[in-house]
């Protein structure tokens, strides 16, 4: 009975010790809550860059503010923050500059440095430039 109890005891702590690794790898539930938020973030402000964009090449202006990007073919609703439901930060710098920012739970992780939408903790703004059309008739 004695090894019975050993053979337990020894199972118990290896599920434990699974469950513990298993957490420390990828990060408590919590933890991939906040990242996937940082990445439908990410994701929204691709979406809503992509929306000013057409805007731009519609109507040669960009937009004065978020709301006017709604135009139920591209963009049906603007995309919020899935932490606190408020719209995303859009500001017309320039001509053919516009400005995005979103407040990121978490930074980027160092392998996606390269990647544009790249962030640290905390609000974080996009400078963007509207693309030059093509040339016509070439």
């Amino acid at each position: 009975m004695n090894g019975h109890r050993l053979a337990v005891a020894v199972s118990i702590a290896a599920v434990v010790a699974a469950v513990v690794a298993g957490l420390w790898v990828i990060g408590s539930p919590a933890e991939q809550r906040l990242l996937r938020f940082d990445e439908r973030r990410a994701s929204d402000l691709l979406q809503l860059s992509q929306a000013a964009n057409w805007h731009h090449s519609e109507r040669r202006a960009l937009p004065t503010s978020a709301a006017e990007l709604v135009d139920g073919r591209r963009l049906s609703r603007l995309p919020l923050d899935p932490a606190t439901n408020e719209p995303y930060e859009y500001r017309p710098t320039g001509e053919r500059k516009f400005e995005l920012c979103a407040v990121f739970a978490r930074a980027s992780r160092a392998e996606d440095a390269k990647d544009f939408w790249y962030h640290d903790a905390g609000r974080q703004c996009f400078e963007l430039d509207v693309p030059e059309p093509p040339p016509i008739g070439r």
